[in-house]
């Protein structure tokens, strides 16, 4: 995965990624809805919705709950086509959890 800062700048690899395929919550203020998590790396997540979910206020997200790694707060950093990806609010915070569980699985983003 690549990212760029301007239309005509060079693309600019991302983090390292592991992929995945693990159900996780979407935490609103005043609900929840389900979603796959399809990515994971240090920095953050990138989740697919439901096509019927993909439609919500982006101001009432609260933070993502992964069964198997616990509840990560983060923002969102992009919208689209029923998928989005998010940022942890702290990477300190986040970087423990992630470590246990990539330890317990035994794969680390490549």
């Amino acid at each position: 995965m690549v990212h760029t800062n301007a239309l005509f700048r060079t693309a600019e690899p991302t983090e390292p990624r592991l992929r995945l395929n693990l159900s996780c919550a979407i935490n609103l203020t005043g609900s929840v809805l389900q979603a796959t998590l399809y990515n994971i790396s240090y920095s953050g997540l990138a989740v697919r919705l439901p096509e019927e979910q993909s439609d919500f206020d982006l101001a009432q997200l609260k933070s993502v709950t992964i069964a198997e790694i616990g509840d990560l707060e983060v923002r969102a950093r992009w919208r689209r086509d029923g998928k989005i990806g998010f940022k942890f609010l702290s990477k300190r915070g986040a970087r423990p959890l992630l470590d246990a569980y990539f330890s317990r699985i035994g794969e680390y983003p490549t």
